[in-house]
């Protein structure tokens, strides 16, 4: 009986430390920006440990298509495919916000990275930067594919 308790206990002292080490490594994640309760993104940075850092990478997850258009509101530029990943463009050198308000609704400055090549990115143009059309991605995420 003894042997069953004492193998017991050393079972859940190792799923309390494996537990415990998964979560601290989860924790060290980079954050992403989060949408408020309208599903709008108004910023497309996070709070890190030193600071604020641009989330650049997005995900299109609009079931059909996304249009992305020139200008805030303007016309539709090009439409980008439910899956694409987009690059947002901050202003003033990285240090400004890649989310524009306008007529109180958040738009984001993208450009699309197209797999078949430069040719065929949208160039910059803009996105609602809401849950329905985009979704971060966490770029420790991404990077984990391209360690060697």
């Amino acid at each position: 009986m003894k042997l069953i308790s004492t193998l017991f206990s050393g079972m859940t002292t190792a799923i309390a430390t494996l537990a415990l080490v998964t979560s601290v490594g989860m924790a060290q994640m980079a954050e992403v920006p989060r949408a408020n309760n309208k599903g709008d993104f108004m910023t497309a940075k996070v709070q890190g440990n030193r600071g604020l850092y641009n989330n650049i990478n997005w995900l299109v997850v609009d079931p059909q298509y996304l249009n992305c258009r020139n200008t805030p509101e303007g016309t539709v530029k090009t439409q980008l495919e439910s899956g694409a990943i987009i690059n947002a463009l901050f202003s003033n050198n990285g240090k400004g916000d890649a989310i524009v308000i306008k007529n109180g609704q958040p738009w984001l400055k993208v450009e699309s990275i197209h797999p078949a090549g430069p040719r065929f990115n949208s160039g910059v143009c803009y996105v609602r930067a809401n849950l329905k059309y985009i979704a971060p991605i966490n770029a420790d995420y991404l990077n984990l594919f391209t360690r060697e």
